[in-house]
């Protein structure tokens, strides 16, 4: 059934996808397309200086974005999009992002 028709699907294009650092200090937001839409930064962030501060965003800006393919993938799945043409997309799987953020902050 096409998106459009199930009620109970969510607006794909309104969603977007946030990854914050463990101290919540600095955040990103992708739209479903990949682009960041959102920053998020404390007065704390601002203060570590801007080589730490340009790591950060660049860090969470790739994880974001690869979140967004995840949500991607969770899209395609709702709509009935078969496994093999999902895979060949490369896209983020749930268990595979998760283990990308945890490498990403360190925890295992």
């Amino acid at each position: 059934m096409p998106n459009w028709l199930d009620p109970a699907a969510p607006d794909w294009r309104a969603l977007s996808y946030e990854v914050f650092n463990p101290d919540h200090t600095v955040g990103v937001a992708c739209n479903r397309d990949g682009e960041i839409i959102g920053l998020h930064l404390t007065d704390d962030a601002r203060d570590n200086g801007e080589i730490w501060l340009a790591g950060e965003l660049v860090r969470l800006a790739r994880l974001a974005h690869q979140k967004s393919r995840l949500g991607l993938r969770i899209e395609m799945e709702h709509n009935g999009t078969r496994g093999h043409t999902i895979d060949s997309f490369d896209l983020q799987t749930e268990a595979s992002y998760r283990a990308m953020e945890a490498a990403e902050f360190g925890r295992h």
